[in-house]
């Protein structure tokens, strides 16, 4: 649909006109974007990275500061163990030996009234020397603060009396004295001007009070000023901080960190904002690249339009031709990839329209060919369908046959396994009652014989020697017997501690951590006997409404398990209990240690009982077991574990913070 007075209304360019607008139009409207967008990025990540700096340079001045003093303190705190009472010349050579190691002004130990017993000066000068003995430093703040604290002390700025000028000093207390030393007044300038070489903009070091004690590049008037307001603001972060300050007028994004030792803040300053020689940088870098990028565009427009019209006159000579039926020609290629693509499309346009007319009759024989084929295959289809659905059927009742005869071998199987089950309980049991129980009635059979031995010693007459060596093999044998008996009896108590009693435990509110602490403090008669180390972090306030003496009893079974068989043959280990609170009301105690770990045909059924690596050494195979039937059937837990040879045990333990109450015994 046409408008009158369109095409006179519409205005036609030329092609250089066009594509040297269209050049423009494009770098304006793409590197402009860009160019704002990256000064939109760059400039805050360039200021960013400049308040960065500056806080590093500021927490690193900090921390070399306090190196300094901390080797200074460390010199002085030598003198802690000088004795005051010791001849006047051997205090002030030691003294005199510390000052002359440098960083320090003077040294002065004072009495208990704050008069100055010796004192040791850096330049030496012996006239100056006696002026000071005997002077009175009572009222000095860096003595009062360290007779009040009863420790050592760093000071802010005072009058130094030996020039009158600003000093910086250390007291440090020792025994009814005082040790104190005044920092000699150019170590600090000096460690400043070292530790921030390089650096152009303003560097300040301040005092608690706020007063100036060193830097660069300040102006007088930021020397005299006092920043107690502009630092005191807010605190200062451990890791520093960055605050926008003004020196000389002028905005600095400052990095600031303060040492707690000297209660000293210490700042680096880079330029804010425009003022700073990176941002101003950018800027002129992106404002200089779009007007070259401008500049390239208006030249190489006329440049691409001439090289682009040759072979488009061809084209639409080419399209004229096809309109009026003439295939044949051939049209002239130019370096453009697009314009040689269209030619050779147009070339094929002739040739593709002949050939389209034989091919959708060969289309229709082909189409005809595959409905026939179709309707074949449907036939074989339903055919094929109708035999996979008896075979089906056929299969799915060999499956239920199949079925019926698993059903029935499980429950063989598990038949079974509960004979086998029962065999070996029964095998542990006489096995491990076997020796302490045939002990025991080899030890009292002898004693039997021996006193009947003895009651015919005794017809023929009873003698010293004779009474003796019966009474000591009656109380070896008594001792033998009573040891077995007493190994049968603990056996047989563990047999029995296999079936959990739920009526026999008391259930309460407890703290978790109270009760592992517990646990482990008696343990520790046992645990000082072995190189093995107990670690215990539970979460703080975790409370649970449940049975502390089953938990306590599972704690102690996982510890000697550890002890006994994950530590064997290891001259050293480590036990590590954790607790913490899980999901949906539940903690979660894990039990690990580092030890030998468990053999991997015995993984998996350590909670079985009689299941033990000492079978017939002294293990039952009963602790693991108790383990799992306490915190299943008591706590109403579940437990896991996890471990391979050589690379430690963990048991993972789940329980509810509430348990599940015990049913009452009838």
């Amino acid at each position: 649909m046409s408008f009158p007075g369109w095409s006179t209304a519409r205005r036609e360019w030329r092609l250089r006109s066009s594509l040297m607008l269209l050049l423009v139009v494009a770098t304006m409207g793409v590197f402009g974007p860009i160019g704002f967008g990256v000064l939109a990025y760059r400039v805050p990540t360039v200021l960013e990275e400049e308040r960065q700096q500056a806080r590093e340079q500021a927490v690193s001045l900090a921390r070399y500061f306090e190196q300094l003093i901390t080797g200074l303190e460390g010199r002085l705190g030598a003198l802690t163990a000088l004795n005051p009472d010791l001849p006047p010349a051997q205090v002030q050579g030691f003294l005199d030996a510390v000052v002359a190691e440098g960083g320090f002004a003077a040294i002065f130990l004072l009495d208990e009234q704050g008069r100055v017993a010796h004192a040791a000066l850096a330049n030496g000068s012996p006239h100056v020397r006696p002026n000071l003995l005997a002077a009175d430093f009572s009222r000095n703040p860096l003595f009062v603060s360290v007779r009040h604290l009863g420790r050592r002390v760093w000071s802010d700025r005072y009058l130094s009396a030996l020039n009158g000028e600003g000093a910086v000093g250390l007291a440090i207390p020792i025994r009814d004295y005082v040790l104190l030393g005044e920092v000699a007044p150019d170590f600090v300038r000096l460690a400043v001007e070292r530790s921030t070489e390089g650096i152009i903009y303003p560097v300040m070091v301040v005092d608690g009070a706020g007063e100036h004690v060193a830097g660069r590049n300040l102006a007088e008037s930021d020397r005299l000023r006092n920043w107690a307001v502009e630092l005191r603001a807010e605190s200062v972060a451990p890791g520093g901080d960055v605050r926008e300050l003004v020196f000389a007028g002028t905005p600095y994004d400052a990095g600031i960190a303060r040492s707690e030792k000297l209660d000293w803040t210490f700042m680096v300053a880079n330029p804010a904002g425009r003022a700073n020689p990176r941002v101003r940088v950018t800027v002129l870098l992106v404002v200089a690249g779009f007007a070259a990028s401008l500049l390239l565009a208006v030249i190489l427009a006329p440049l691409w339009a001439s090289r682009m019209n040759a072979p488009l006159r061809d084209l639409m000579a080419q399209t004229r031709a096809l309109t009026s039926g003439k295939f044949g020609r051939k049209v002239k290629r130019g370096p453009i990839q697009e314009f040689n693509q269209l030619a050779s499309d147009m070339e094929s346009m002739a040739e593709a329209t002949r050939q389209r007319q034989s091919e959708l009759e060969q289309s229709e024989e082909r189409l005809l060919q595959t409905l026939q084929t179709l309707q074949r295959l449907n036939v074989e289809l339903e055919s094929r369908v109708e035999r996979r659905t008896g075979d089906l059927a056929r299969a799915n009742r060999e499956l239920l046959g199949a079925l019926e005869n698993l059903k029935l071998a499980q429950s063989e199987l598990v038949r079974s396994e509960k004979l086998a089950a029962l065999g070996n309980l029964v095998g542990g049991i006489a096995h491990e009652l076997n020796t302490p129980i045939g002990n025991g009635v080899m030890a009292v059979t002898t004693l039997y014989d021996q006193v009947r031995d003895f009651r015919c010693e005794m017809a023929d007459g009873l003698r010293r020697s004779t009474l003796e060596a019966f009474v000591e093999r009656v109380e070896r044998g008594s001792e033998i017997a009573v040891r077995n008996l007493q190994r049968a009896n603990e056996l047989i108590a563990s047999f029995k501690q296999v079936a959990v009693d739920q009526t026999s435990v008391q259930r309460r509110p407890f703290i978790l951590s109270e009760v592992v602490d517990e646990i482990l403090l008696t343990l520790q008669p046992t645990l000082r006997r072995t190189p093995y180390k107990v670690r215990s972090e539970i979460a703080a306030g975790l409370a649970m409404d449940s049975y502390p003496g089953p938990l306590g009893q599972v704690l102690t079974n996982l510890l000697t398990n550890a002890l006994l068989h994950g530590f064997e043959g290891c001259s050293k280990g480590l036990i590590e209990i954790t607790g913490e609170p899980g999901d949906d009301g539940q903690v979660c105690l894990t039990v690990a240690d580092d030890g030998a770990g468990i053999p991997a045909e015995l993984r998996d059924r350590v909670f079985d009982p009689f299941v033990t690596s000492k079978l017939g050494r002294g293990g039952t195979g009963l602790g693991l077991h108790i383990v799992w039937n306490t915190v299943t059937v008591v706590l109403g837990g579940s437990i896991s574990v996890d471990s391979a040879p050589g690379q430690g045990t963990r048991f993972r333990i789940i329980l509810p913070v509430v348990a599940p109450s015990q049913p009452a015994a009838d």
